[in-house]
């Protein structure tokens, strides 16, 4: 049956306009005991998590903490703990909670470690921007404070660090800063580094000479040169090889850059913006990334917040992906109320998926689009199962919207595997441009890093 025009709730109307300036107040947690003592983390951003994973935010070594221990979110209510499912729980002032506000000097025990909140008295007053930039959209203070300080960081020339977790928007921050700034006119460059090759980023980032190379045909420049005059993003910067840092460091000093097989060197004319989900700080301390490199990188940061913490953005950003769609869809107000109550690990990228996933299936008269808010799927998740095992447990309109939803990202992992994870190889058997295959890989989560770790590599 052919479906209605989607009719736009009142759910999803905009807000009265907001004030454009605001006060917050600093926060912090500091370690107080335990192995990693004398630790502290300051914001003035919305949530601080805990555990011994490297993405957090306050990283502890204590063996009895878990990856993922807690997280605490300023609302405008208080300081909001939650513990996220840990091993040997949380306890506030000797009570083992699972939710519950804090008090400024509450102490939390977590393992064999106590953490000490703190708060400052008086509030630093910040400036928001307005209601999007670029294609970021957003109405809450979080988003409205980044989009101000992109503003501001798009009129200087600095390098600039975009903070965030995977599907937070930081590629549309970084499109955004370079539209926003004076090189708007040159070329926008991006490096995935999640997906790049030990043995393929050097000729890709700087380039090479004609016979420098047993498999080139040519002289090609590298990424900085093709961006001259423009800007460089290097996506998730965190994940660059070991190898590669002291070299990109050297770039970004000297500002210059030599082909593989020259002697002489180009002078670049380019800005550096990064992005990384990692928690960088974290990884200097460990070792894992140059200090030097990460302090040129640097220069600004700015955090893109995690969907969940400014669920009042979610109407706002449906009513977005809806009108970019161009199909018809209707969205009830019941729908977005169990959309603002969902966590969404995968942040906007997911409600942008679960969207276009819920337009092509409504197409069909199909309403298990929604299967995802009663069984979100687990962090890490991979499809295991094969098409004909995926099609032969569901009904036909169902199997066929699984199958296509699913498809990429099997065929990519199974390509990348049969090519023994060499982009070239890939590029070959695929038939496409090692831009679109970059592209696809990272549109469906798909690191080479991963997908080696997995086969044992």
């Amino acid at each position: 049956m052919k479906q209605r025009s989607p009719e736009v709730t009142e759910s999803v109307s905009l807000p009265e306009a907001q004030p454009s300036r605001i006060e917050v107040r600093e926060w912090a947690i500091e370690v107080v005991a335990g192995p990693d003592k004398g630790k502290k983390v300051k914001t003035l951003g919305a949530l601080i998590r805990v555990g011994s994973d490297p993405t957090n935010d306050v990283v502890l070594s204590d063996a009895t903490v878990s990856r993922r221990h807690l997280e605490i979110e300023r609302t405008p209510r208080g300081l909001m703990l939650r513990d996220l499912g840990s091993r040997n729980g949380t306890i506030v002032e000797g009570r083992q909670l699972l939710q519950a506000f804090l008090d400024p000097g509450d102490k939390i025990a977590l393992g064999k470690t106590k953490l000490l909140v703190k708060q400052q008295a008086k509030g630093t007053e910040i400036e928001l921007g307005g209601e999007s930039f670029g294609d970021l959209v957003g109405t809450s203070e979080a988003m409205r404070a980044v989009f101000a300080e992109l503003r501001r960081v798009a009129r200087e020339e600095m390098n600039l660090l975009i903070e965030g977790e995977t599907g937070t928007g930081k590629e549309l921050a970084a499109r955004a800063v370079h539209q926003s700034s004076s090189r708007r006119h040159m070329p926008f460059k991006v490096v995935d580094c999640n997906v790049i090759s030990e043995e393929a980023a050097e000729r890709e980032l700087f380039g090479h000479l004609r016979g420098a190379l047993a498999t080139s045909e040519g002289s090609s420049p590298g990424v900085f040169e093709a961006a001259q005059g423009g800007t460089v993003f290097l996506d998730e910067v965190g994940e660059l090889p070991p190898s590669l840092q002291p070299k990109l460091l050297r770039v970004l000093e000297s500002r210059e850059v030599h082909r593989i097989g020259e002697g002489k060197t180009r002078q670049l004319d380019v800005r550096i913006i990064a992005s990384t989900h990692r928690n960088l700080d974290e990884e200097v301390r460990a070792g894992r990334f140059r200090a030097d490199l990460f302090f040129r990188l640097a220069v600004a940061r700015v955090h893109m917040p995690p969907l969940r913490t400014r669920r009042q953005d979610i109407p706002v950003l449906a009513q977005h992906v809806l009108r970019n769609l161009g199909t018809p869809f209707e969205m009830s107000a019941q729908t977005l109320a169990l959309f603002e109550g969902y966590d969404w690990p995968g942040n906007v990228r997911e409600l942008r998926n679960v969207l276009e996933r819920g337009a092509l299936m409504q197409e069909t008269g199909n309403a298990s689009w929604l299967d995802f808010l009663a069984n979100p799927p687990k962090k890490g998740h991979e499809p295991t199962k094969s098409v004909g095992a995926i099609v032969s447990a569901l009904a036909y309109h169902e199997a066929k919207d699984r199958v296509l939803s699913d498809f990429e990202r099997i065929y990519f992992a199974e390509v990348m595997k049969a090519s023994g994870f060499d982009m070239k190889v890939a590029e070959q058997k695929t038939g496409l441009s090692m831009q679109s295959l970059y592209r696809l890989l990272k549109k469906n989560g798909l690191r080479l890093k991963d997908l080696k770790n997995a086969e044992g590599l």
